[in-house]
């Protein structure tokens, strides 16, 4: 009788929970940890595959369980019960994964690394920003069928064999291009630090002229009506030119008829030069001379007189006029020819 009544017992509350809508999932199973635990709200964009009493791990240990889901503002509230004994650091990071390939999806947390600055509190909420929810294996089927069924994949044959016809029969000249270009490209390199140079002396540049716009503009604003008065003389400035044209064209004619002469004329003037040029090798001396009288003539004239004293003596002939013997001069000389003769032949 006791065995009946247990199976009747059973039967009438299983028709219970069917009337009353209640389900296995609504029943309070395996959704709190072993012991003390404390509860914490993680905000998914997505968990539509989270079940109830899923697991909570820290690494390769399960420290906690999925105790309620709920939708809010379009984003997934997950409500975790975790372990007492197990601390959260602020920032920690959430993440949903998949068991395997066919297993169901656990709540994955990450710490931050290094010292914490503090640990989340009980009923704290970790953002959607802090949360991320991992690849599963519909998000793979439906991704693998988009790329083979709309993505091109059978373009990939009509890829490769127009590119074998275009590199038909031009291997070697693709070689020596790639040859060349990394040629060019290794120069390029070498020359890093002048490339580099040359880029913050352009940017000094710019900046500088960046810096002095004002000055520029007001240059440009003043440099206006001066552009403007040349513009007015245009007319003087070609007939100017004009009449340039025709002077070289006179002068042109000019030398042409006269080039015999001046030729032979700077021929003729050459002797001069030279003759002056051999000069200049004595002038250094003459001057060097001239120095010193220069000092000994500015100490003769103290002021702006000059004390003279000086003989003047003419032999063979004042002599002779004044009636002196011959005996006294060692004979008697004969008379000068001409004035000249007179002065050279005694003058002190």
């Amino acid at each position: 009788m006791s065995a009946r009544f247990r199976i009747a017992a059973l039967a009438v509350l299983v028709t219970v929970l069917s009337g009353c809508g209640v389900s296995f999932q609504n029943l309070p199973i395996g959704r709190n940890p072993d012991g003390d635990s404390y509860p914490i709200t993680l905000v998914f964009a997505n968990a539509a595959n989270l079940p109830i009493g899923g697991q909570v791990k820290l690494g390769q240990s399960v420290v906690g369980r999925v105790s309620d889901l709920a939708a809010k503002d379009f984003q997934a509230l997950v409500t975790v019960r975790m372990t007492r004994d197990v601390r959260l650091p602020i920032g920690t990071k959430a993440e949903l994964r998949v068991t395997s390939a066919l297993g169901e999806e656990f709540v994955n947390l990450e710490v931050p690394p290094g010292t914490p600055s503090g640990y989340l509190a009980e009923g704290a909420t970790i953002g959607v920003r802090d949360t991320a929810t991992g690849p599963n294996v519909e998000d793979l089927l439906a991704a693998t069928g988009t790329m083979l069924n709309g993505a091109g994949l059978d373009q990939v044959k009509t890829i490769v064999a127009e590119t074998n016809t275009a590199l038909a029969g031009r291997e070697q000249t693709v070689r020596d291009m790639f040859g060349e270009l990394n040629g060019l490209l290794g120069s390029i390199d070498a020359r890093r630090g002048e490339l580099t140079r040359t880029l913050d002396a352009l940017n000094s540049l710019t900046t500088t002229v960046n810096n002095e716009r004002s000055t520029i503009e007001a240059g440009l604003t003043r440099l206006t009506p001066a552009i403007q008065v040349l513009l007015d003389q245009r007319g003087s400035f070609e007939q100017l030119l004009g009449r340039v044209t025709t002077l070289s064209r006179t002068t042109t004619e000019v030398l042409g008829k006269t080039q015999d002469k001046l030729v032979t004329e700077v021929r003729k003037l050459r002797p001069v030069l030279d003759e002056l040029g051999s000069f200049d090798r004595t002038l250094g001396d003459t001057l060097a001379k001239v120095e010193p009288m220069s000092k000994l003539f500015a100490r003769a004239i103290p002021g702006d007189y000059l004390d003279m004293d000086g003989t003047v003596d003419v032999p063979n002939t004042l002599l002779s006029l004044l009636g002196l013997p011959g005996a006294l001069l060692g004979g008697t000389p004969p008379p000068p020819r001409d004035l000249n003769d007179f002065l050279a032949r005694g003058t002190r």
